[in-house]
């Protein structure tokens, strides 16, 4: 090969190598991209992260698909944005990570707004009030909280029921903390208290009396108003798809849509 071969070989070469570097960049810098209107519009399809054990929120039906309130939301933001609706299903305290870590576009599982989770999480206008509750087996009762003394208790992980109950039941003394048990899953949590490992679960209002109407066996003992509201979770650089999914929520408000899926699910307002 002559010097001016070479010349010319060492220069291709080179700008091969630029090319490979600058189409790398290109792409870790599109991993790093939080998702957008263009972004899931561009790949025909919207992923949704829930948690299907919180009927009638979100649940897994007999035939095995995943349905509820949330789900029929789900699916008018996909509507909205032209895309086939993706679910998939993780563990509650699971939700935000798979959120920040890109698993999934949004988040929408019941998920109470509050100030910690706001801190790493935009939120949704509001969609739903509810408050916390306690149900147990019919063959005890519980009046309020004092009858929970050094009783065992089941909550989920990662919920505000968690939270609620850690504040005023662990610190104040009502139960000592070995006597307040964590769960993954809500259907966890109930088969724990079929079997006696637990005197009462404290979970949200709503779904407390959905479990009463469809578990035989279980009631509703009393409700503990803590004024939440449930919120869609999406990432704080995903500005233009939370504008979108204010504006499908509003949407659903204003027509009486969200209403009548209120009305579908719970039987009630």
């Amino acid at each position: 090969m002559s010097k001016v071969e070479r010349k010319w070989f060492y220069l291709v070469f080179a700008v091969l190598v630029v090319a490979i570097v600058a189409y790398l960049g290109y792409n870790i810098y599109q991993q790093q991209v939080y998702p957008t209107v263009t972004s899931i519009k561009n790949k025909g399809v919207l992923i949704v992260g829930t948690s299907a054990d919180f009927p009638p929120f979100e649940y897994v039906n007999q035939s095995g698909a995943i349905v509820g309130l949330d789900i029929d939301i789900a699916n008018a933001i996909a509507k909205e944005l032209g895309v086939k609706l993706v679910v998939k299903d993780l563990s509650f305290d699971a939700l935000i990570s798979a959120l920040q870590g890109k698993q999934v576009d949004l988040v929408i599982a019941g998920m109470t707004i509050t100030p910690e989770r706001s801190k790493v999480v935009d939120f949704s206008v509001p969609y739903y009030n509810a408050s916390q509750a306690v149900i147990s087996l019919t063959t005890q009762k519980f009046s309020g909280v004092n009858d929970l003394k050094n009783k065992k208790i089941g909550v989920q992980t990662g919920t505000t029921g968690e939270s609620w109950a850690e504040d005023n039941l662990v610190n104040t003394s009502v139960i000592p903390e070995s006597n307040l048990f964590h769960y993954d899953k809500l259907s966890d949590a109930l088969l724990a208290l079929k079997r006696g490992d637990i005197d009462a679960i404290i979970i949200d209002e709503p779904v407390a009396r959905m479990f009463v109407r469809t578990v035989s066996g279980v009631q509703y003992d009393f409700g503990i108003y803590t004024g939440e509201q449930y919120g869609i979770a999406i990432n704080k650089d995903s500005k233009d798809l939370l504008n979108l999914v204010n504006t499908v929520i509003n949407n659903m408000k204003n027509s009486g849509q969200l209403d009548s899926l209120v009305q579908k699910w719970f039987g009630s307002g």
